[in-house]
């Protein structure tokens, strides 16, 4: 992950559960009946419970052993719930809040990708970047009848491509004799080079019914095309097991920026058709005790499928998972518009950019629904307690929603479902006020309110112009008329969705990294150059409202999790940084230090290498980028640091992604997700797999050294993996270490 530069106070935290003296404390036990599992104190614990609690926060959360809070408040109180068997966390002063919710995404988010394909969520920004990895992966893999991959920006097109996003060409000068198909980061657009749209049936006269294929001037194939996915005749299927393996790697990475649960859409953008396998691989993980994110599950329904059997299988699938804790289902999920890159959002006025599309020039795009079928479908819905979730780009989109909604409202009077629209990037005042009167939810991606780097002026600005995008995204006139505002990220169309970074875009409105972005730093949140319609921001108190308390509300669980209160869930994260005391463009300095589900630590990462040290033979071992984490009780350490650090050669095989490492005649070979270690030719089974969290490879520290012949030892006072290896002893024969044993004996 990418952070900006900064001082960093020493954090002390304990992120694996450490036992403290109760006595140094001044801790008299309390009765078995009232004693916790786990204390958490001296932190600075931000509830959420009440209109003042970003002006109060407590010190310390008691949880009991169903892993619900039993007590909120001050340190002294927390005393009376500590028993003999209590362990005791010292927070050190470190900020808590609950655990966050992101309330649009899409599992296995970008692990597919990462797995098995040209992964350019890495590279987005960059042009040059992004045909490098694309070229080394095709180098890498000559083996292969078609590349697929996923990540690219349309950005990467230019101003001068007039939103249409990257060429063809491009492609062909890579690879003109087999098939490279790509989809975007949006999920809405696909590059094809010149191979895969001939193998595609697609040519110049080619044209869709509601999707764009782009053309130049002179009617050519562009490149790109804009929800088209449905004419696309090659598709790539994955395995159950790879299916499962990504479907595990998209949970570590919720874990990684500290979300504890959200509303889940049962729709992968990285294969043409999962249907809904994955719930039950969420169910076999629940079952297996490995699943920990409270889970709203959302099915689509769509115009052209048999809506009879749609509902039949909602019905069947909530009635499936009644009794289980984690996963419910409970919204349908619809499109009723594309998206504003490709022209096919629905807008009331016309695009701006008609003429370069091959438009007319009053050309404004289409609804999607028939209307009248689809008041009929909310209202079928409604009646059986199902929550609609809308994807609405266009304002006339959003206005035609809300039309519906009405009617169905008024067919279902009292009926608590919740209604959502999603996205919102243009929206009239006036429909501003319908949705607060209705209590429709407006669930926002956050992450995208700023004019982006390398998409505002080259996609988004050619499309819409200025004056309308200015005005896009919009937060505070929602909650001015009344409207409940949700955050989320629409993973992985937001490859990177730190909460921190999205508070920070909305009390600024403005770019919230500029590393990320290959960007200088703006200096204030006032600075020009991304700044959008400052009109529209919102206190930070809101914006972690929206990520908290409000998506609970979403999910129907406000009463379960969203805040810190006795009888909720103890879903939580702390951090190193206290955001309501800082710049806000300093807001996205925040470091997650650990995320906490039902009372335990289910992930935890310190920056600061003072909290989990390696040390190989006494001597420090540092890391520049990724510092170690401590995962399931075990220490992960990015891969090339570690084996490097032990004397060996080290290689990466991304079309398998499996590292080996070599030094004389002992090789160590591990594959990400795959819990088998490979030394030589014998197999060693590993309690924590290799993975890939947050774009980056960690491997177990433990395992990876004993496999190179050292000892380890974990040192629980200083949090040290403390290593030991004889090098000199690396790589000799039989012979030679009979001979040091003689030695040692004599």
């Amino acid at each position: 992950m990418y952070h900006k530069a900064k001082r960093r106070k020493l954090i002390a935290i304990l992120i694996a559960l450490t036992l403290l003296i109760p006595g140094s404390l001044g801790i008299v036990f309390a009765n078995d009946e009232a004693a916790a599992m786990v204390v958490y104190m001296n932190g600075v614990v931000y509830t959420v419970e009440g209109d003042d609690w970003d002006k109060t926060p407590q010190q310390a959360v008691a949880v009991g052993g169903d892993g619900r809070i039993i007590y909120v408040g001050t340190n002294e109180g927390a005393h009376a719930f500590v028993g003999a068997g209590t362990e005791v966390v010292d927070l050190a002063g470190n900020v808590v809040f609950p655990g966050f919710l992101d309330t649009h995404i899409h599992p296995p988010g970008t692990a597919l990708t990462e797995m098995f394909n040209i992964s350019l969520y890495g590279a987005m920004f960059s042009r040059d970047a992004t045909l490098n990895v694309i070229r080394e992966y095709i180098a890498a893999n000559p083996d292969l009848d078609v590349y697929w991959g996923a990540g690219f920006s349309m950005g990467i097109g230019g101003p001068e491509a007039d939103g249409r996003g990257p060429r063809k060409e491009w492609l062909d000068e890579i690879e003109s004799n087999k098939p490279i198909i790509l989809t975007s980061n949006d999920g809405h657009n696909l590059w094809l080079n010149s191979k895969a749209f001939e193998m595609n049936g697609f040519t110049n006269d080619s044209e869709h019914p509601t999707g764009t294929i782009h053309k130049n001037e002179n009617g050519e194939l562009w490149g790109t095309m804009t929800s088209v996915y449905d004419g696309l005749t090659m598709s790539q299927t994955f395995t159950p097991e790879q299916q499962r393996a990504a479907l595990a790697s998209f949970q570590d990475g919720m874990h990684y920026w500290g979300y504890t649960g959200g509303h889940l859409i049962l729709m992968s953008l990285e294969e043409a058709d999962s249907g809904n396998v994955y719930i039950d691989y969420m169910r076999e993980m629940e079952l297996a005790g490995t699943w920990n994110l409270r889970s709203s599950l959302m099915m689509r329904i769509q115009p052209e499928s048999d809506f009879e059997e749609e509902l039949k299988e909602l019905i069947e699938t909530r009635e499936a998972l009644k009794d289980s804790e984690l996963l419910k289902v409970t919204t349908a999920k619809f499109f009723v518009d594309g998206v504003v890159e490709g022209g096919t959002a629905y807008l009331s006025e016309p695009y701006s950019n008609n003429e370069a599309m091959g438009q007319a020039p009053d050309f404004v795009s289409e609804f999607l629904w028939d209307n009248d079928v689809l008041a009929e479908r909310f209202s079928t819905l409604m009646s059986h307690g199902f929550q609609m979730h809308i994807h609405a780009i266009g304002d006339q989109a959003t206005t035609e929603t809300i039309d519906a909604f009405e009617i169905a409202h008024r067919n279902n009077p009292g009926v608590d479902v919740r209604n959502t629209i999603t996205h919102l990037q243009l929206v009239k005042d006036s429909d501003k006020v319908r949705m607060g009167r209705m209590g429709i939810i407006a669930s926002t991606q956050v992450f995208w309110h700023p004019k982006e780097p390398g998409f505002y002026y080259e996609v988004e600005q050619p499309f819409i112009g200025e004056e309308r995008g200015w005005a896009a995204y919009p937060v505070k006139s929602f909650i001015d008329a009344g409207v409940l505002v949700t955050f989320s990220s629409d993973y992985p169309v937001t490859p990177d969705p730190n909460p921190f970074w999205g508070i920070e875009t909305a009390v600024t409105r403005n770019m919230y990294c500029g590393e990320y972005y290959g960007e200088d730093e703006i200096t204030s949140m006032d600075d020009p150059t991304w700044l959008r319609n400052p009109a529209e921001r919102i206190t930070v108190k809101q914006a972690v409202e929206a990520f908290t308390i409000n998506n609970a509300y979403q999910m129907f669980m406000e009463d379960e999790i969203g805040s810190l209160a006795v009888g909720k869930w103890a879903d939580m994260v702390i951090t190193d940084l206290d955001i309501f005391k800082v710049d806000p463009i300093n807001i996205s300095d925040a470091e997650l230090l650990a995320t906490i589900f039902a009372g335990e630590v289910i992930y935890g990462q310190v920056e600061d290498p003072a909290t989990i040290k390696v040390t190989i033979n006494g001597e420090r071992l540092l890391f520049e980028d990724t510092q170690p984490i401590i995962q399931n009780g075990r220490t992960l350490v990015p891969f090339r640091a570690i084996f490097e650090a032990l004397g060996s050669e080290v290689g990466w095989d991304q079309s398998t992604r499996t590292v080996t490492a070599e030094r004389d005649d002992l090789v160590v070979t591990l594959q990400i997700g795959n819990p088998v270690m490979m030394v030589n030719d014998e197999e060693v089974t590993l309690e924590v797999a290799p993975q890939i969290i947050g774009g980056r490879t960690l491997v177990p520290a433990r395992a990876v050294a004993e496999a190179k012949g050292a000892e380890v030892e974990w040192d629980r006072e200083t949090r040290t993996v403390v290593i030991t290896i004889d090098f000199d002893s690396l790589g000799a024969s039989d012979e030679e270490e009979d001979e040091d044993d003689e030695d040692d004996e004599e």
